[in-house]
């Protein structure tokens, strides 16, 4: 059954209404956050992003730096499944040196055997900020870990990313691992084009918004389509340039991309989370009665679940390194 702009609109945040109102929210809320909750909502309902500077654990980003390296060196250690130039294939099926020099690489829910990646994806400024934007506890649906730039062409997350009870109640969060070079493939985004009422929704066929096995259309034509978009609403990109330890947090709806890698000797790692509420996460990603017994990873208000198809056994290091502190 396709899913169609109505089933985005019934479901999407509150903040995404045109009557949201960010003065009355805030003034209700029981205690303030530690941040300008009320300019980052305004500048989120106006852009699409909000950036939160120097709020990510480095020592966090040193374990999963460790495991990354851990993973590339000995992949047919691991289940870990990798996205290469669009196929995905397990891990253990690739050599060091592919995965090493590889540009268009995503190491896919890296979360299932770091413990690191589980905990960067619930930071607590990410959570905390979800959590509003949602209104329900943020749970890690999907995440991407990069050793390079992608260069992906312009896109939008909910086409893809939409195992989420509800197509629109999705975000996502960039941390990179390193301070960023602007030769190095950065992430570009394009402010203010999170908003359907401006830039109507692409059709895969048949009024279907996602692309599933029907669609009749290719990725390419969605990104041509929002190329054309962003000249006829004269939205010109953000290049994001952070520092170790910054994060950004996009809208399922903003359109992005992976630039240019300008200098092939550059790396640009990096860690995406894609994020839903618990009341919209699916339930077939996780164990049942899984908070009850344990089968996630709890912190800041946040939820990782254990993914039941993943019986991958061998941890990555950081899973000792924290497992021992807790």
């Amino acid at each position: 059954m396709p899913l169609t702009a109505q089933d985005w609109y019934k479901n999407r945040p509150w903040i995404d209404e045109p009557d949201a109102d960010i003065d009355g929210y805030c003034r209700k809320l029981a205690r303030p956050e530690d941040y300008d909750l009320k300019a980052k909502l305004e500048y989120w309902q106006e852009h699409g992003v909000v950036i939160f500077e120097n709020a990510i654990d480095t020592d966090l980003i040193d374990l999963l730096q460790e495991d990354l390296d851990a993973l590339v060196a000995n992949p047919k250690d691991h289940e870990i499944f990798v996205e290469i130039a669009g196929r995905q294939r397990p891990a253990n099926e690739c050599d060091a040196e592919t995965l090493r020099n590889e540009s268009r690489i995503k190491f896919c829910n890296v979360q299932c055997a770091s413990l690191a990646a589980a905990h960067l994806s619930l930071s607590k400024c990410v959570t905390s900020f979800l959590g509003h934007i949602f209104q329900s506890p943020p749970c890690l649906l999907q995440s991407l870990l990069f050793h390079k730039g992608s260069q992906q062409p312009i896109h939008l997350d909910y086409p893809y990313v939409r195992t989420q009870k509800h197509l629109a109640r999705m975000a996502a969060s960039w941390i990179p691992l390193e301070d960023v070079h602007a030769d190095s493939g950065p992430l570009e985004y394009f402010c203010g084009s999170q908003k359907p009422e401006i830039m109507p929704f692409f059709d895969w066929g048949g009024g279907n918004i996602v692309m599933d096995p029907d669609a009749q259309r290719e990725p390419m034509e969605f990104s041509n389509y929002l190329t054309d978009q962003m000249k006829r609403l004269a939205i010109e990109p953000k290049v994001f340039l952070p520092k170790r330890g910054d994060v950004l947090i996009w809208h399922a709806y903003l359109a992005h991309a992976g630039t240019e890698i300008r200098n092939p000797a550059l790396t640009r790692r990096s860690y995406v989370s894609h994020y839903a509420p618990l009341d919209a996460y699916p339930d077939l990603h996780m164990k049942p009665r899984a908070i009850e017994k344990g089968h996630c990873v709890a912190r800041n208000g946040g939820y990782v679940f254990d993914l039941p198809w993943y019986n991958g056994k061998v941890k990555l290091p950081s899973h000792n390194a924290l497992s021992a502190t807790v």
